[in-house]
């Protein structure tokens, strides 16, 4: 049937084009569930239902693994379910759930919801946004185990061929398991750019659009639908003359990705010969050979938030010094950009118990904040990025300064670190650099005074363009005002550079603008030094550069800066675009400004 024609715009998780019927799996969490009080006398049975479940869930999660490890494509991957069987082991996790059972003599059900309520409210009051989208692992590893006490359907029905699964939510484990010969595809309701599932997807070349809030409710089993991951539109019911428009666009995008893929590991140099260096932004020590393999010339941004989640206790040094010294040896001769600690005091409640909550962490005490009140803590984490330097190249990046007191005093604690190594006779690189991230306006507006103080800057523009523009992208209400192109983010973008390059000191960028190669023109003619992205897109950032004027991006910026709204930046852009036919084919088959 061709009635019933829709358009649905979500988040492109996963580039590629796929045309096929709509399969509904349901994963939706389970709300309804038994709450029932039980007698003294089954409290030992009830624990021991529970444990059968999270045994049962143990073992699908670890099937879900090795189908993942058998793919060499995506071994290094395999680690996302790793955390998975972690948490399933976990006895504080387990050990609360036990407890609640015998404390409140309710059932197991309602045990575990009471645990994972306790667990999301704790990841809701982390400021950083990319830290949070990691309650999704919790939330997937609970209603998991909830499917199995429930006795609800937790493994994979069949699936026909050329299927389109539609979802409210899909677990990392779940996308794992698709057949990729059956299934072209999927589209969920609800996710993230940066959640597991969508890097899952990524790594198996599945194309996927998620964040499409209401896909689930309202796309009928066996409709035919046409999944744009290039773009994040799904069309329901297209037209013939659409689907043979969009079978010829599948062609094109797979001949593209091919050639874009064979110069990967080439250097991205603009036509008229000006060199932009693409890096690899970093989470867990296990993606560092995806991201070398796809052409990253260094770790622009190691996150280092994952050492201290899922456990009940402060990381060591050595638990530090292993995770960075595995990274720097294999980026060496690049260099690795390691960020310190970027949570907020929050996530130490647990196994600190004198810190208080606060009713507006993303502004509150985080990142660098924590670290100058919790020193020991911070001095850990630099002794160990210290001791791994000594192993090849590495540089720390202190994130979430606002001003040039915080910035001192963290050099003072860092000077303290170095001077005790030395007495202890312990090896690390005397000339490591040091660097900040340039993420709230105090910082740009005072670039010029910061850059005498460290050798670089990285522009964190996730969290610049939400405190400039004084939005919350997580607001469905105000999420629209979310623009990288806003005057005054671009004009907050060049101050930086040329205060920067006044100091003779390098600028690069980790925010998700630096993966859009849609603003790498842009950005290259803001004059920026490096960009740092996720592994998938660094081809496309560096096939952008390949394929323009350093020169002209320069002369194209002088306009951008006189102009008023994101609106005029975006229609002249486009006009830039359609003059150069070449740059025209590229971008519109990576993405669309």
């Amino acid at each position: 049937m061709k009635n019933n024609f829709r358009l649905l715009n979500g988040i492109p998780a996963s580039a590629g084009i796929a045309i096929g019927k709509a399969v509904l799996l349901d994963r939706r969490k389970i709300d309804k569930f038994p709450r029932i009080r039980i007698p003294e006398r089954l409290v030992e049975e009830e624990i021991r239902r529970f444990e059968n479940a999270v045994e049962s869930s143990y073992d699908q999660v670890k099937k879900a693994k090795e189908k993942l490890e058998e793919q060499d494509v995506i071994k290094e991957h395999s680690f996302i379910l790793e955390t998975h069987l972690m948490m399933l082991k976990d006895p504080v996790f387990t050990g609360r759930v036990k407890d609640l059972i015998k404390m409140q003599l309710i059932n197991a059900e309602w045990a575990l919801k009471i645990a994972l309520m306790e667990i999301e409210e704790s990841f809701e009051r982390i400021g950083d946004e990319y830290i949070k989208s990691r309650a999704a692992d919790t939330s997937f590893v609970g209603d998991r185990i909830l499917r199995n006490l429930t006795g609800k359907e937790v493994g994979h029905f069949h699936i026909p061929e050329n299927t389109i699964i539609v979802a409210h939510d899909l677990s990392p484990a779940d996308t794992a398991m698709l057949n990729k010969e059956r299934v072209l595809g999927f589209v969920t309701d609800i996710g993230g750019l940066t959640s597991h599932t969508a890097i899952i997807a990524r790594s198996l070349e599945i194309p996927a659009v998620v964040g499409l809030e209401t896909a689930s409710s309202t796309i009928s089993p066996g409709a035919l639908l046409i999944l744009d991951g290039i773009t994040g539109t799904v069309i329901v019911n297209p037209s013939e003359n659409q689907v043979e428009d969009y079978r010829h666009r599948a062609e094109s995008y797979l001949t593209f990705e091919l050639k874009i893929k064979e110069k990967a590991k080439e250097p991205a140099v603009t036509l008229d010969g000006h060199h932009v260096n693409v890096e690899g932004n970093l989470e867990f020590k296990e993606e560092v050979h995806s991201v070398l393999d796809h052409g990253a010339e260094g770790i622009g941004l190691y996150r280092t938030e994952f050492i201290y989640l899922n456990r009940d206790d402060i990381p060591s040094e050595e638990d530090h010094f292993e995770a960075y010294r595995t990274v720097v040896e294999a980026v060496t001769p690049y260099n690795t950009i390691i960020r310190t600690l970027d949570l907020g005091g929050d996530k130490f409640y647990s196994v600190m118990g004198n810190l208080q909550q606060e009713l507006n962490p993303a502004m509150g005490l985080r990142a660098i904040r924590f670290c100058l009140k919790e020193v020991n803590i911070f001095k850990s984490q630099l002794r160990g990025i210290l001791r791994a330097s000594y192993y090849g190249k590495a540089s720390i990046m202190f994130p979430m300064i606002s001003g040039f007191e915080e910035l001192d005093r963290a050099k003072e604690i860092l000077e303290e670190v170095k001077h005790e190594l030395r007495q202890q006779d312990i090896g690390f690189d005397e000339n490591i650099k040091v660097g900040i991230m340039i993420e709230i306006p105090s910082a740009a507006i005072i670039s010029d005074i910061l850059a005498k103080e460290v050798d670089f800057f990285s522009i964190g523009t996730n969290d610049l363009i939400q405190y400039a523009i004084a939005i919350d992208r997580r607001n469905e209400y105000v999420d629209y005002l979310y623009e990288p192109l806003h005057p005054a983010v671009l004009r907050l973008i060049k101050y930086t550079i040329d205060a920067a390059h006044k100091e003779g000191i390098p600028v690069g960028m980790c925010g998700e603008m630096a993966g859009r190669s849609i603003y790498t023109p842009i950005l290259l003619g803001l004059g920026i030094d490096s960009l740092s992205t996720n592994a998938l897109a660094i081809p496309h950032v560096k096939n952008i550069a390949r394929r323009i004027n350093f020169q002209r991006c320069r002369e194209i910026t002088r306009h951008l800066l006189d102009m008023r709204t994101a609106n005029e930046v975006r229609e002249f852009m486009n006009n830039e675009v359609k003059s150069s036919p070449e740059l025209c084919n590229v971008l519109e088959t990576d993405q669309d400004l």
